[in-house]
């Protein structure tokens, strides 16, 4: 008598459930190749940009709490100052004392905005200062920002001096301004870019992985949905 050969359902169970591997997913995407592939790209990703991840946290921490915290977040400190003779006719507008500066300081940094304002205790064409009314000189003034510091130069309209005061950053105001990317070029602005995009890949195979390993569909839009909702009402009461 030839034993009766048993039958399992255990092939067709695991059948179904590769083909739910991905529940976010178009069902023609899930499978063992698919998940296999996002293991791999979340793996590379995560292995190159793991310092670059660990210094763009760091700094976002500082730049969150630069105005709130009783931290020290990295703020420059002045390190020196210097009021330097100059001709008048060699500077007459602010782009020409970024001119002058840029030349007489030896730097290649290009001013962050330009200002020009009244000096101090009024302004526009006429303000009055101790019941009297007087006209206020125009000052201007540039400010050369660096990953490692930063310079101000200010003139007054006609005077024969520019003052200028140097600033340094510590380890944190560095971190901070390369994650700022003040003062660096088109190349750290493209790693930047790569990193950025590193990020959102490395987010979104995160995503379909905890999927997967963690729990239902419904579970993954309750705490997405809790930590959007959390964040609106954190930022809601800032809006005017």
């Amino acid at each position: 008598m030839s034993p009766v050969k048993a039958t399992s359902t255990t092939p067709a169970k695991s059948r179904k459930k590769r083909e739910a591997f991905l529940p976010f997913l178009p069902k023609f995407m899930s499978g063992t190749k698919t998940l296999r592939w996002l293991k791999r790209v979340h793996a590379w990703t995560g292995l190159w940009g793991a310092l670059i991840f660990l210094m763009m946290g760091t700094s976002g921490f500082l730049l969150n709490h630069r105005s709130t915290a009783k931290i020290d977040t990295g703020a420059p400190k002045e390190v020196s100052s210097v009021v330097l003779e100059v001709d008048p006719a060699a500077i007459g507008s602010k782009e020409e004392l970024a001119s002058w500066a840029q030349e007489r300081f030896g730097t290649s940094l290009t001013p962050r905005g330009s200002t020009a304002e009244p000096s101090r205790g009024g302004k526009g064409d006429s303000a009055v200062f101790m019941d009297t009314e007087v006209t206020p000189v125009e000052v201007w003034m540039q400010s050369f920002k660096g990953p490692n510091g930063s310079l101000v130069v200010e003139y007054a309209k006609g005077a024969t001096t520019v003052s200028a005061t140097r600033k340094a950053e510590n380890v944190l105001g560095l971190i901070k301004n390369l994650h700022k990317g003040s003062g660096l070029g088109i190349l750290w602005i493209l790693f930047i870019d790569l990193t950025a995009g590193a990020l959102i890949t490395m987010s979104l195979t995160g995503a379909l992985l905890w999927s997967q390993l963690h729990g239902p569909r419904l579970a993954a839009i309750g705490i997405v949905t809790g930590c959007l909702t959390l964040g609106l009402f954190a930022a809601l009461p800032q809006f005017i």
